[in-house]
């Protein structure tokens, strides 16, 4: 009986043992992950996978405490990257230079027993509020040397065992004075080598807050920072000695050598509008906002005048107020003021500019309204005009009315007499000479004589030598134009073809030489009429220019007074006449 019992007491003996190597080696099996070393270290059990080429944290056994990835390019860190991958029991997080650029703001949600995290030497610039949300037992955060530029309200949530949180070597210019109301156990906050001018003592009201480093900052010694630099100097939380950097009075000087009453900011006045329109005879408020410590003195002027020493034709009161909720971070709280001006009855002596200035100690500044009123319209009363007006306004339509019709008979004549050539009656008495040849090309035969032959109207000389011959014998004719008195009668039938005539009629009389078809030169030098030679163009002893009526009014083709030897009666040929050519239509 007893040999049994120890039998089986060693069976279970062997199998406990068994299972548990198998457990305990589980965790230890890293080699199936080159760059990863699994090991107890400082009693936690740690994976080591730093200075690889990771690009997301490797799957490894969930008892894993500690985890250890830095210099491998991560880049980002999405929403619940750890706990997916069964890391629940992880305590530490070493993720420092992994090249982040981002992080959810549940990376690291369900790590319930996380404890440290280390996320020094990235690129993040952002950080999402509420980013360790569901991390309580945090105690130590690292974000050191990351371009952050500000925290904003509420950056952290409530993480009520963070003792330590160092934000060393970042570009932080600003920190929201709610930035870290949520950590109320904080004891250590590192702010060196930023970019921060000057912080709210509000902004650690942290109960607490045991040490602050904030060595390497550019701070301003000015009216902003004076509050939290009288506290800090009196609260012993570090030992380090901070310098001014601005303004330049103060610039060199260690923050306790400079006296509180120094630490100044110059007026600064903004107005609430640039341009005020208002009503004649309504009121009208206008102001300006005005900070500065010490408290600035503020007055009004007017196109340049002090109010109070002006003569402005208006009622008005002042009312200055100071602005208890300013939000803003960078104006001591209680230092903002709204001083306004209210004009109870506008004039127009009122409309300019408004000048609201601002003095103290620490310097001077102003801001300009323009007060605007609306064009005025005014109408002229008529009047009934008098003679002397009425009979100006009669004349100078008179006149008006004389110059038109003037001018539209100018108009008229001008162009009538452009349109309409000039016609001219001549009476028994009056004779005129043409003077010009008509030179005749005698190359033409017989039966070109039904059309007239080519003229050329030349200018006749007075010295061509009379004994000199002549081109086709021609002799001169006189021709004497004669014009009715009164009405002129209209043209015979011989005209009455498709061709518009004149009403001057042509009369020739010719006296015989005695030489047959020659004709004597009456006007000796003035106008001639040319007649085709019989021995040039064997023509007859008729002229080429078409029918004509005579002296007498009778209409004929022959020549009436021309001798000759043998004159024979000729009767008046009966002839198809061709129309006159366009030179011979009218004189």
């Amino acid at each position: 009986m007893s040999m049994r019992v120890s039998w089986a007491r060693w069976y279970w003996i062997v199998i406990f043992t068994t299972c548990t190597a198998r457990t305990a080696s589980d965790w230890l099996d890293c080699a199936h992950i080159s760059t990863c070393r699994c090991k107890w270290s400082s009693g936690k059990k740690t994976a080591t996978c730093a200075s690889g080429d990771l690009r997301r944290p490797p799957s490894l056994s969930s008892d894993i405490q500690v985890l250890d990835l830095h210099d491998n390019p991560l880049r980002n860190l999405p929403q619940g990257i750890f706990s997916n991958i069964g890391l629940l029991n992880l305590q530490r997080i070493n993720l420092k230079a992994t090249k982040l650029r981002s992080i959810h703001a549940d990376a690291f949600i369900e790590l319930r027993i996380l404890i440290e995290v280390d996320l020094a030497d990235n690129d993040l610039s952002v950080l999402p509020r509420d980013i360790f949300r569901g991390n309580e037992r945090l105690r130590l955060v690292v974000l050191s040397n990351n371009p952050l530029t500000n925290l904003i309200a509420d950056q952290f949530p409530s993480l009520p065992h963070l003792r330590m949180l160092l934000l060393d070597g970042c570009r932080l210019r600003s920190i929201h004075t709610k930035a870290l109301r949520n950590l109320r156990s904080l004891e250590t906050i590192d702010l060196r080598r930023n970019q921060l001018t000057f912080l709210r003592l509000i902004t650690f009201s942290l109960p607490a807050l045991k040490t602050m480093s904030l060595s390497g900052n550019p701070w301003r010694c000015d009216c902003r920072l004076r509050e939290f630099r009288d506290w800090f100097l009196d609260s012993k939380l570090g030992t380090e000695e901070l310098l001014c950097v601005e303004p330049t009075p103060q610039a060199g000087n260690k923050w306790r050598n400079v006296p509180s009453e120094n630490m100044t900011c110059a007026p600064e006045v903004r107005s609430s509008t640039l341009v005020v329109r208002a009503e004649v005879g309504l009121r009208v408020s206008f102001g300006c906002w005005v900070h500065g410590i010490p408290k600035p003195q503020v007055t009004w002027l007017f196109d340049g005048i002090n109010i109070h020493n002006s003569t402005l034709d208006c009622d008005m009161e002042e009312i200055d107020t100071v602005v208890e909720n300013d939000n803003s971070e960078d104006r001591v709280p209680g230092s903002v003021r709204w001083v306004n001006i209210t004009l109870l009855n506008v004039t127009s002596s009122v409309a300019g500019e408004w000048t609201c200035v601002a003095k103290s100690s620490a310097g001077e500044d102003r801001a300009v309204i323009s007060l605007v009123l609306p064009r005025s319209q005014t109408a002229t009363a008529r009047t009934a005009p008098g003679i002397p007006q009425l009979l100006g306004v009669v004349f100078g339509a008179l006149g008006a009315l004389a110059a038109l019709g003037f001018i539209a008979a100018f108009a008229c004549w001008h162009l009538r007499r452009r349109t309409v050539p000039p016609s001219r009656s001549f009476m028994d008495q009056e004779k005129r000479l043409i003077d010009a040849s008509v030179v005749v090309s005698c190359d033409r035969s017989i039966a070109d004589m039904a059309s007239p032959c080519n003229f050329e109207l030349t200018e006749r000389s007075l010295s061509v030598d009379n004994d000199q011959p002549r081109g086709c014998g021609f002799d001169p004719v006189h021709i004497t134009i004669e014009g009715t008195p009164g009405l002129f009668p209209p043209p015979p039938a011989e005209f009455a073809v498709p061709v518009p005539y004149g009403n001057i009629f042509i009369s020739v009389q010719v006296a015989g030489r005695g030489e047959p078809g020659k004709y004597p030169d009456l006007l000796s030098g003035g106008a001639t009429l040319p007649r085709r030679t019989r021995t040039c163009c064997n023509a007859p002893a008729y002229d080429n220019m078409g029918p004509r009526v005579t002296a007498t009014g009778s209409s004929t083709w022959s020549l009436p007074g021309a001798s000759c030897e043998n004159p024979e009666p000729s009767e008046t040929p009966v002839l198809s006449l061709p129309p006159p050519p366009p030179e011979f239509v009218s004189l």
